[in-house]
């Protein structure tokens, strides 16, 4: 090899450490970068979820609420970013003056599950749309007259807000299972309007919103379904017998082998003959849709009923 060639090759051995000299230079710096700023962004997501349960705090939620979902959410392994997730709907909620509890009692019902919180979240979101849509339902209905007179009848062992909470809860629950607005907005009024209002207490009430969505009815024929409950309080039941009303009447469906509606039929049917609400419930549990044996039909109980021979 000629001198030229000699030089040639040492030029290039030089620049090629030169090059590798570099290379694990600027590695050296990537590694740096690194380790100095993934302690920062762990810092800014500490410091965005520190924020968070401060503004909680800030709009009334209840510092062992919050402190018991952060234990449990570190022992289910949830992230930071995925907790913000959770407990946003319940500031949200609580600023609006909703009943934010709901969140939590879901969350921590997903938590001891151990549901994906990824799985939860849109669950949550749901809760927090609907209550505020009920809400929209029940605060102008806490005004009207007599809602009013039921709740100053009630006197001082009830209380006003904790009431309201309670209907936000119940229409919430009928949204969620996808019980028809429009229906419970018309349920709600004449609730209000009803003969019920002079002798049914806000319990009583509270359960006939609740049970709504739990009708057998309650799918295919929502307004049947509110007109049920109605007439149920008009004729006195209670809260615990409305609270029996759905699984009753399921139970009526499959003793009597009639469908949902011809229950529906003689139940209102036995209301109006003036029967207790214990021996209707009695007679529906037993298959008795007419008030006497599974067999003993009313006349007319299936006319207008597809599929069902007309007695």
């Amino acid at each position: 090899m000629d001198n030229k060639g000699v030089s040639n090759y040492s030029l290039t051995l030089r620049i090629m450490k030169s090059f590798k000299q570099h290379i694990i230079s600027l590695s050296g710096l990537l590694l740096i970068l690194f380790i100095s700023v993934n302690p920062m962004i762990a810092m800014a997501q500490e410091a965005t979820l520190s924020d968070l349960i401060e503004q909680a705090r800030a709009v009334g939620i209840e510092q062992e609420k919050l402190h018991d979902l952060q234990i449990r959410a570190q022992a289910n392994g949830i992230s930071n970013a995925d907790l913000m997730a959770i407990i946003s709907p319940a500031v949200s909620m609580a600023e609006q003056n909703l009943p934010y509890g709901l969140i939590f009692d879901k969350a921590f019902e997903g938590l001891s599950k151990r549901i994906a919180s990824q799985q939860l979240q849109p669950v949550l979101s749901s809760i927090a749309e609907s209550s505020a849509d009920a809400a929209q339902l029940v605060d102008p209905w806490m005004n009207r007259p007599g809602v009013e007179r039921m709740l100053a009848r009630s006197g001082n062992r009830l209380d006003r807000g904790a009431f309201r909470d309670d209907m936000i809860k119940a229409g919430s629950k009928g949204l969620m299972n996808n019980f028809d607005k429009s229906v419970l907005e018309s349920m709600l009024e004449s609730v209000a309007t009803s003969s019920a209002m002079d002798h049914t207490t806000p319990a009583g009430i509270f359960t006939a919103i609740n049970i709504l969505s739990d009708l057998p009815t309650a799918a295919k024929e929502p307004a049947e379904s509110a007109r049920m409950v109605l007439i149920a309080l008009e004729g006195e039941f209670s809260a615990s017998e409305l609270q029996k009303l759905p699984a009753v009447m399921n139970m009526a469906e499959r003793r009597s082998q009639l469908p949902a509606q011809a229950v529906a039929i003689g139940f209102s049917q036995q209301l109006q003959e003036g029967l207790p609400a214990s021996q209707i419930l009695n007679n529906l549990f037993n298959g008795e849709i007419g008030g006497g044996p599974p067999g003993n039909i009313i006349p007319g109980l299936n006319r207008g009923i597809p599929g069902m021979v007309e007695i």
